[in-house]
């Protein structure tokens, strides 16, 4: 099963998660990571404004993402796609804060890895072709 077919048969229970989830996975990397840069004493204001300014650039992708795929009328939704390709890199980056804090979740990280590889595969593929 290719990765379309995969967005196209995940579905949010409710339009509002498309937006919700994205939005509290961000808080809790902004959450986590000032935990971890509090931890480790390596508070980069710089960083974190830029930390910041990304953030609000991934919920206006999945905003741009919901317009258009409402005004093309898309075969998919764009938006969820979006929001849980999201979802799944701030996961990757609250996991990554957790283990600079000194949290260790095996089982949890193992799973994010595999899932940070397939991403990185599939756009080192895109670059590729």
């Amino acid at each position: 099963m290719d990765a379309i077919e995969t967005l196209q048969q995940i579905h949010f229970t409710a339009p509002y998660w498309e937006f919700a989830l994205p939005c509290i996975s961000a808080g809790a990397d902004i959450i986590t990571g000032w935990i971890q840069a509090s931890i480790n004493g390596t508070w980069d204001s710089t960083k974190m404004r830029r930390g910041l300014y990304r953030k609000l650039g991934e919920i206006l992708v999945v905003v741009v993402a919901w317009v258009v795929g409402i005004a093309v009328a898309l075969p998919f939704d764009v938006a969820s796609a979006a929001a849980i390709y999201i979802v799944v890199m701030e996961c990757i980056s609250i996991m990554e804060n957790l283990d600079q804090a000194g949290v260790n979740i095996p089982f949890l990280k193992k799973l994010l890895k595999k899932a940070k590889n397939a991403i990185d595969t599939d756009e080192e593929e895109k670059t590729d072709a």
